[in-house]
């Protein structure tokens, strides 16, 4: 089995995110069904469930801090899922997982983006809003 590296387990966790708020499906099914698909996520399963569940369980208080760093006329209602749940991985990393670097998590989730869907300089912005207002970099 090959190496997972941590930007693709990342890859997975926002895959996971994203599909809980599109859908709102059990993350444990869905953890399942990437582990028969992906075994080689076993070797960051840790990071992957802990990230995950983190999100959902802080999930209000993300959303809060990316609609504090959102330009005046957004509301988080018009980001898309994919924009919300990078934000929202990117943000979690950044408060709870201090192993991880700031400007990693807000470069891989600038290169998620550009795999999934073009919107980086959105995502660059609101992550640096973010740093600038609590001081972090």
């Amino acid at each position: 089995m090959k190496k997972q590296t941590r930007s693709e387990a990342r890859k997975e966790t926002f895959k996971l995110v994203f599909q809980t708020e599109k859908n709102n499906d059990d993350v444990e099914f869905l953890i399942g069904q990437m582990l028969e698909n992906k075994p080689e996520c076993e070797q960051n399963l840790e990071y992957i469930k802990s990230t995950v569940f983190g999100i959902l369980d802080k999930d209000e208080e993300l959303k809060k801090d990316i609609s504090e760093n959102l330009s005046s006329g957004w509301r988080i209602e018009r980001i898309s899922k994919v924009s919300l749940a990078l934000l929202k991985l990117a943000i979690y990393e950044i408060k709870y997982i201090d192993e991880i670097p700031t400007k990693v998590s807000i470069n891989e989730a600038v290169e998620l983006d550009k795999t999934f869907e073009e919107n980086s300089a959105f995502i660059n912005g609101v992550l640096g809003g973010f740093c600038k207002k609590n001081n972090i970099i």
